[in-house]
């Protein structure tokens, strides 16, 4: 069966008899409960069951030493087998860089009973890092796959592959075909579950000269819902009205049972707006411009977004003009069900002390500390959560060792207090840190500093004064980091990130925060490898905000890039309405923005679980989230953080 998709690449065709074959075979095995067994493996070494165990936890910078280990004191193909496996382990670590530098420095030729297994493993750095052709060539040399396990992941890396490629027939069939080796109904429920996040993640929006057959129900029925999935992904009534109407047109599709019942049974009902809406914003002064982007998302969500016909009045106020308080009062005086607004921090506190009357979503968020009523809800796009994102990110992957460098400002302060409070309630450690200027061209003082490349030149020093003759020497950095936080600016990371690579520190797991990059910029190269989390609008969108990011791309040119997380920021609030207005209170899985899976908390602040991304040839590609079988550090946390930790070098301290 591997064999049949083996060669499809890129732009191949798939006929109707061939992929109807496929599919009848996998339906006919699916009923009679023939499906394929593995052979019993003979037992394995303890230090192997081990690392296996270790990697099932999401422990993977564990499990790749112990694999290394058992490398060293391996035979040759034994130890190309470990070495092998250890890449693997370094890309589920986050690392795909590092497991690629492994695989490139094997010992050739890979020997046979290993070519499987190195195809596989090279296929799923090759993705990792932004090179999804480069996966298929990969596969389309290996050995037939016989046993269950490789053969369903091989076909599992190939749809993964294929999505990414913009060619969804080839993928779908792939992900049918894997059913055929699946050994129970848990586990192909699971399959057309990865197979319906794959349509809401990469679409079937292009399908490249792949031809479907008319006659073939079971793909056209898949590709339809994958359809659904793509185009109302931040819609929830409007996608369960679709999905309820895609059941009578397919009614004996494999997933029109558990799958289709599980997706409908998630989705709202229906959405009730008010009859009026109020929209608060500093629409004179010098924040006008933010503020037209966040109006121009609303009014989108409202004309080309909105489920139903029952769409409310907007009426759209000045606060610059008249003052928060006075508008706020206007807006309710004429009738207003909900108030949308203010945008800034100062008029959103002033609003919170003057009290509300009526549901209020604000644009930004309130100190913690402040205590507010039921109906004042919170909404902002906050850098600070973005930090406690990556440090979330971090611990989930095993990552427990972090050096740091943010900007001597308000800024700055606020992402690594952000980032240090959950790194560490994590059982992360923070070894060190350096404030830098944002305004100097040079940093590499400060990151010698906190590499320690300064001892390693020290000891240097000392040996040839010792010795008395010249040495050969390459100054190393430290080696016992996991990971660096870099809170930067675009401007500044493309000027701090080569002075990483240039100190030693270049295949360390480098993070940020989302003002790393700005959309519409140029020359961002010097950016490649850094992670940071970002909103779906930008790095993983689905239909409709592809739809409305070319609608305000052709009406306003020159600002849809440098202020579109405004305009996502505005549709989400449009969307969040009906939600908030009915008293619903949000779950992980309830509404997929724009700006993110948005979910509220006790105190009616929302936030937003990002999608993630690493930086490569200068633009950002989609990653993997971290594992969901990864278990945060062990250690507990033991409240927020009073003070700065200590540091080796107190010049460091954060300026008042």
């Amino acid at each position: 069966m591997i064999a049949s998709l083996r060669r499809h690449s890129a732009g191949d065709e798939i006929s109707a008899a061939r992929i109807g074959a496929i599919l009848l075979f996998a339906l006919a095995l699916t009923a009679c409960e023939t499906l394929p067994v593995d052979t019993p493996e003979p037992d394995k070494p303890t230090p192997v069951v081990t690392a296996e165990s270790l990697s099932r936890q999401g422990r993977h910078e564990a499990a790749a030493d112990l694999y290394q280990q058992m490398a060293e004191q391996a035979g040759t193909t034994e130890r190309q087998k470990y070495l092998i496996l250890t890449a693997r382990e370094r890309q589920l670590a986050g690392t795909p860089e590092v497991g690629r530098t492994i695989l490139n420095r094997l010992s050739q030729p890979i020997h046979e009973s290993n070519q499987l297994l190195w195809a596989q493993v090279s296929a799923e750095i090759a993705i990792a890092m932004g090179n999804p052709a480069r996966a298929l060539a990969n596969l389309d040399v290996a050995p037939e796959a016989t046993a269950a396990d490789d053969a369903s992941n091989v076909l599992l890396i190939r749809s993964q592959a294929l999505f990414r490629l913009g060619q969804p027939v080839a993928a779908t069939v792939a992900m049918l075909e894997r059913e055929v080796w699946l050994n129970t109904r848990a586990d192909i429920a699971e399959n057309q579950r990865l197979l319906w996040e794959s349509y809401r993640t990469w679409g079937v929006r292009s399908l490249d000269g792949d031809q479907v057959a008319a006659d073939d129900p079971i793909l056209v029925g898949w590709l339809a819902l994958g359809e659904i999935g793509w185009t109302r992904r931040t819609t929830p009534a409007a996608m369960r009205r679709e999905l309820l109407d895609w059941q009578d047109r397919f009614p004996g599709h494999p997933a029109n049972s558990a799958l289709i019942r599980e997706l409908v049974a998630d989705l709202p009902t229906s959405q009730t707006f008010p009859s009026r809406v109020a929209l608060l914003l500093p629409l004179s002064g010098p924040q006008k411009q933010a503020a037209v982007a966040v109006r121009d998302g609303f009014l989108a969500a409202h004309f080309v977004a909105a489920d139903g016909p029952d769409r409310p009045d907007i009426r759209v106020y000045d606060v610059s003009a008249s003052g928060v308080e006075a508008a706020y009062q206007q807006a309710v005086a004429n009738g207003a069900g909900f108030v949308v607004g203010p945008l800034l921090k100062e008029s959103v506190q002033r609003l919170a002390a003057a009290g509300v009357t009526t549901p209020t979503l604000t644009l930004n968020f309130l100190p913690t500390e402040t205590i507010v009523g039921g109906e004042l809800f919170q909404f902002s796009l906050s850098p600070e959560d973005e930090a406690r994102q990556v440090a979330q990110r971090a611990a989930l992957l095993g990552q427990s060792r972090a050096l740091a460098l943010a900007p001597n400002n308000a800024w700055g302060r606020r992402l690594l207090n952000s980032f240090i409070e959950e790194f560490q309630g994590r059982g992360g450690q923070l070894l060190d840190y350096r404030f830098y200027d944002p305004k100097s061209p040079d940093f590499s003082a400060g990151i010698q500093q906190l590499l320690l490349i300064n001892e390693s030149r020290a000891r240097e020093k000392r040996l040839s004064a010792n010795l008395g003759v010249s040495l050969e020497y390459e100054p190393r950095r430290r080696s016992d980091i996991d990971l660096i936080f870099l809170a930067a600016t675009e401007k500044a990371g493309k000027l701090i990130r080569p002075q990483l690579r240039f100190h030693y520190a270049g295949a360390v797991p480098t993070y940020s925060t989302s003002a790393i990059y700005q959309e519409g910029s140029r020359n961002n190269s010097d950016l490649n490898g850094i992670m940071f989390p970002d909103m779906p609008w930008l790095i993983e969108p689905d239909g409709q905000s592809v739809d409305v990011r070319e609608t305000l791309a052709k009406h306003w040119p020159g600002q849809a890039k440098r202020r579109s997380r405004l305009y996502a920021l505005g549709f989400d609030a449009y969307r969040l309405i009906p939600m908030l207005y009915s008293n619903a209170r949000l779950r992980a899985t309830d509404l997929q923005g724009m700006t993110g899976t948005l979910y509220i908390d006790d105190e009616g602040r929302i936030f937003r679980q990002l999608a993630w991304a690493r930086i490569q040839r200068g633009r950002p590609e989609l990653i993997e989230p971290a594992p969901a079988t990864a278990s945060p550090l062990a250690r507990p946390y033991s409240g927020a953080i009073d003070a700065w930790p200590a540091t080796s070098n107190p010049a460091v301290r954060p300026s008042d």
